[in-house]
């Protein structure tokens, strides 16, 4: 009981120090769920200025402001002198980031009107983070890129009420946050929709979509290709994630799988299309320079380490930011190959898309519009806070597994819009490279016509 009280002064007086700067989230009692974590992206945006640098001395005995005197290495954003002092941190115990003399970090800070810098918080100990290569590279991702929403600040909306059906094309994951983040706050309600999301099906999202019993689906670019080679009238009008974030797993002490040629032989767990699966696994294996192929076994949506575990696959095909990150947090070892490191060998593709049929857009171009608008303002906000998103889908979907779901949100915010100027962009050039590689690889007679499977017309546009 004393040491709650201590607690309660100590803050009410950091708080008077700080002159009321600091944010709601500075508790340092966790919120349910735990404290917010915001993405290294969320923290870019919102600093005046983004160094690395490293510690050289301390100054102020206090634990709720001490001053970091920083050799700069680099400015990533703003500028400034090659030696400068941040004020602004403290103890964990007050909810503050700690520095020591020798750190070497990438510090996010305010600017005061005389220039004095200040440690910017955003909720728990997060005014820095290890210069990694990694921590690096997702600051000047973020710099690349541009506002989510295009700079839009107004959005569209149906004339009267209307109801759609967007179909998942999965089990429920943070791949479709965004809808449920847009949702849950109402965005589909300015856009006068009543949106119901409906479960992956035994009927591939594709032919739903293009039979209007869901209005919007998702996809992705290798599947749509060779939906639209066969006459299926869809079209992505998003990209959900820029890159390819997808790669083909083993349990390392079962199956080492260090190159492309160790796939050759391997019992491969299907998720049910075997022409895409083989052409891009036979691609990665001739790329490496070795022959043969693999061992194919429909697993469907069954969980695949389980199967793996129990010897009955050697292989598959997973999305790093939910399966990847599933085995990791069970401990599991794992060898991957990330079809981002062999572009080389298999261009790179939207995986996954958001679409819809070619008849919605002629018919209901402001349908389109408002759903995938509203839909844009869920995935940017998934984007700039990951960690309320993760609380909204494990409020729609309880089942999850909530370990899971927030380091998910976390990992994927940096890769929603990645460098693109905005959120949900797509580029002719990669459509047009996947679907030269598809005929290539024997997977389609003839390309189609890439211009027609996408289109960027419905995204948010600045008014």
């Amino acid at each position: 009981m004393k040491r709650s009280v201590l607690l309660v002064i100590a803050l009410a007086f950091a708080a008077l120090f700080f002159g009321a700067e600091l944010p709601e989230a500075h508790a340092c009692t966790p919120p349910v769920g735990g404290h917010p974590v915001y993405s290294i992206a969320h923290r870019v945006r919102q600093s005046d200025v983004v160094l690395e640098g490293t510690v050289k001395a301390v100054e102020g005995q206090s634990d709720f402001n001490q001053t970091a005197v920083v050799d700069v290495a680099q400015y990533l954003k703003g500028k400034g002198e090659p030696t400068v002092k941040i004020s602004g941190f403290g103890t964990t115990a007050l909810c503050l980031t700690p520095i020591s003399v020798g750190q070497r970090a990438i510090f996010f800070a305010e600017q005061g009107s005389d220039g004095t810098l200040r440690a910017k918080h955003f909720s728990f100990a997060d005014a820095s983070v290890d210069a990694t290569p990694a921590a690096l590279s997702a600051v000047r991702a973020a710099l690349q890129a541009g506002d989510p929403l295009g700079g839009a600040t107004q959005f569209a909306r149906t004339p009267v009420p209307t109801n759609v059906t967007i179909v998942l094309d999965w089990t429920p994951n943070t791949n479709y946050i965004g809808v449920y983040v847009a949702r849950a706050k109402g965005y589909y309600a300015e856009a006068n929709l009543n949106v119901t999301i409906q479960p992956a099906g035994d009927i591939a999202a594709d032919q739903v979509v293009a039979s209007g019993a869901a209005q919007f689906g998702f996809s992705y670019q290798e599947g749509l290709t060779y939906s639209r080679a066969a006459g299926v009238p869809v079209v992505s009008v998003a990209a959900i994630i820029q890159h390819n974030t997808s790669g083909f797993v083993s349990l390392s002490h079962k199956k080492p799988l260090k190159r492309p040629a160790d796939l050759v032989g391997a019992r491969y767990g299907s998720f049910g299309s075997p022409v895409i699966e083989q052409a891009v696994l036979g691609a990665l294996i001739a790329c490496d320079g070795a022959s043969g192929g693999v061992e194919m076994r429909d697993i469907g949506f069954v969980e695949p380490f389980p199967l793996m575990e129990r010897d009955q696959i050697d292989v598959v095909w997973i999305f790093y930011g939910w399966d990847g990150i599933r085995a990791e947090q069970r401990g599991l070892k794992l060898d991957m190959l990330m079809l981002k490191d062999f572009t080389n060998c298999v261009p790179d593709y939207y995986t996954p898309i958001l679409t819809t049929s070619e008849r919605m857009i002629a018919e209901q171009p402001e349908v389109v519009r408002a759903f995938v608008q509203a839909t844009a303002r869920g995935y940017a906000d998934a984007i700039a806070n990951p960690s309320e998103a993760a609380r909204i889908l494990l409020e729609a979907e309880p089942d999850l597994d909530a370990d899971l779901v927030r380091a998910s949100a976390i990992w994927l915010a940096e890769q929603f819009q990645a460098e693109a100027p905005q959120w949900g962009i797509q580029r002719a050039e990669v459509w047009q490279a996947f679907t030269d590689f598809m005929v290539k690889a024997g997977a389609l007679e003839s390309p189609i016509d890439s211009a027609k499977a996408f289109t960027n017309d419905f995204l948010p546009r600045a008014n």
